[in-house]
Parts: structure tokens; C-alpha cells; sequence
């Protein structure tokens, strides 16, 4: 059984993996023997936190950083560096899982919403992960490498929220785009998924005003919001032979919250 869920030997890009969620990812993939975690990072001080928390899991892990800023840099120069880099960084000259996780929110009604935070939500949640997907894939299928690539989606791959207008639109597309390329792609060996996180204590739930996470807290079945630990067993599942047949699916991680 352990073979089923270990990822010795691969490498993986892992983006937004410094800190909540991602870092969470990083953990769960480090303790499945991952040979090398190529991380996008923003602050040398958050790449290195990372680095120290990863190898208390994994003191043999490789852990290699590519610094991009998702908002400020330009979307076409993010894809081409972290493609051109990570194929030079990696050990094995090839890319063998990709988790596209950064993401960021704003809060806004949507008459009043600000034209530049909507397209940032949408550049960064959207475009950025349908773009790397595309050219990491490209690369997999011309090297026939047996693939894994991974989205964080959201409840608001299912539902419409509130004051999320631009989050919910790229997070209901991931879980579309989800099923399209594995529609595509499953025949050459490559497996999309996502995972669909319910509540969970990181920074994007902070500005959640304290009314309505009371409301989150007696609507989850299980009566406890998730914290980034609960995303480790998922990532390593998605992302191992353990899931050999799952492709083109959106795994809910919420708490038992959608079955409300």
C-alpha cells in the first residue's frame, strides 16, 4: 500500500505553496519521498520558513524557489519564466506533477466592485493556472511523462457566493477547465483534478467579518474549520498511483459542508 502513495524519485511545481493551503500541499507531497519541490515564492523570509517547515517532514527533500510576483509581473513573463526555470532546476530535466494553487480575493458588490481588483482576481486565480497548465502539459505530452496536474478549486466552484463576483467565476472555471483537459489529456497519461477546499483558517478567510464566520461555524457538519494539515493526505492522493483512475474529478476537502 505504501508504494500506491509514494512519490519517490518525481518532481513537482507547486505554486502559492509558502504559506496556508500550499504549504499544506508542500507538507503532504514531502512526506510522500517527493525527490524535488520547485516553489513560487514573493519574500526570500517566506520561502525560507517554508524550506524549514518542509524538511522537518522530509530532512532529504530538494526544495528549490523561482520568485515571481502574480500581481505585479506581467501574465506571459510568469509562465515562461516559471517553465524555463523549473525544467533547468529540476534534477531529472523533466516535471512530473504540477499544483496550481496561488490565489488571491477581494470583497466588493459586484456594482461597486474595482475594475483593477476584478481583472487581479481573475489574472491571478484564472489565467495564470490555464496558462502553466498548458505549457507544463505541452511539455509532459512531448516527453510522455505519466503526468499529474492539480487545482485548488473552492465551494465556489458549486456555488455563487457573495461579494466574491471574480473568484467565483475563476473558481467555477477551474472546475470546468478541470474536466475539458482531462477530457483531452487522459488518453496521453496526463490526470487533472482539483480539490475543492471548504472553510479553512489561512490568510484569504482572515477579512471574513466575525458574524458570518459564527454562521460558517454551526453550518459545518463537523463542526471545526479545516486547517492546511487536512490538505495533506489529498494532495499526496491526487497525486500518487493511489489515484491511478481518478481523473477530470473536483474533491471536495470541506467538512462534510456541500452535503448540507
Amino acid at each position: 500500500m505504501s508504494q500506491l502513495f509514494s512519490l519517490k524519485g518525481q518532481v513537482a511545481i507547486l505554486t502559492g505553496g509558502t504559506n496556508g493551503i500550499g504549504l499544506g500541499y508542500a507538507k503532504g507531497l514531502a512526506s510522500a519521498d517527493l525527490n524535488q519541490l520547485i516553489l513560487t515564492y514573493r519574500s526570500e523570509s517566506t520561502l525560507e520558513n517554508a524550506k524549514k517547515i518542509i524538511h522537518e517532514v522530509n530532512p532529504n527533500i530538494q526544495i528549490d524557489g523561482i520568485k515571481i510576483d502574480f500581481l505585479k509581473d506581467e501574465e506571459d513573463e510568469i509562465i515562461t519564466k516559471i517553465v524555463k526555470e523549473s525544467y533547468k532546476l529540476s534534477k531529472t530535466s523533466n516535471i512530473d506533477i504540477l499544483v496550481n494553487n496561488a490565489g488571491i480575493t477581494e470583497r466588493y458588490p459586484f456594482e461597486d466592485f474595482p475594475q483593477d481588483k476584478f481583472d487581479d482576481v481573475i489574472k491571478v486565480d484564472l489565467n495564470i493556472p490555464v496558462k502553466l497548465t498548458k505549457a507544463v502539459g505541452k511539455k509532459m505530452i512531448e516527453t510522455n511523462t505519466k503526468g499529474k496536474i492539480v487545482f485548488t478549486a473552492s465551494l465556489l466552484s458549486f456555488q455563487g457566493g457573495m461579494l466574491s463576483t471574480p473568484y467565483a467565476i475563476s473558481k467555477g472555471a477551474l472546475k470546468q477547465f478541470t474536466q475539458a483537459v482531462s477530457n483531452e489529456w487522459s488518453s496521453k497519461g496526463i490526470r487533472v483534478n482539483s480539490i475543492a477546499p471548504g472553510y479553512i483558517k489561512t490568510n484569504l478567510t482572515d477579512s471574513m467579518s466575525e458574524e458570518n464566520k459564527k454562521i460558517v461555524d454551526l453550518r459545518i457538519p463537523m463542526k471545526r474549520w479545516g486547517n492546511p494539515d487536512d490538505f495533506m493526505g489529498p494532495i499526496v492522493y491526487l497525486t500518487s498511483d493511489a489515484s491511478k483512475y481518478v481523473t477530470g474529478d473536483t474533491l471536495l476537502v470541506d467538512g462534510g459542508w456541500m452535503g448540507r
